[in-house]
């Protein structure tokens, strides 16, 4: 996950903010300070921050059911399905952000500043034939 910030560039990843150096006997630290004397955004955009963003997404999975034809004819429709649709739904990955296929443009392009994740979303759908 991201440390919330009230600017969206302020986002940080919380294992860096937790992994940051915080003064004078941090032998642990794995990233720079935090404080606005040090060039942390310089430090965030640079190679340092490499993530693997490796993923795999299934962008639409739709299970439907078609009722049969004898159960229709008894109430005069001439086709009838149910389905369900699951989109953006499931991501296989390591990646800690909230989600690799990351939607920012411009300079900040290939940059996750803790944007929020494509939006998962769930259909119900009914298609009649009369």
């Amino acid at each position: 996950g991201f440390q919330r910030s009230v600017r969206m560039t302020d986002n940080v990843p919380t294992y860096w903010y937790d992994n940051r150096w915080t003064g004078p006997g941090d032998t642990d630290a794995l990233y720079p300070a935090r404080e606005q004397s040090v060039n942390w955004k310089a430090y965030f955009s640079s190679s340092a921050m490499v993530e693997d963003a490796s993923y795999f997404k299934l962008k639409q999975i739709q299970l439907g059911y078609t009722l049969p034809k004898s159960l229709l004819s008894k109430i005069k429709l001439e086709n009838a399905r149910v389905y369900v649709s699951l989109d953006d739904f499931f991501t296989f990955t390591s990646y800690p952000g909230f989600d690799p296929e990351i939607q920012l443009t411009g300079n900040s392009l290939g940059l996750d500043y803790g944007s929020y994740p494509n939006t998962k979303k769930v259909v119900l759908g009914f298609s009649l034939s009369f």
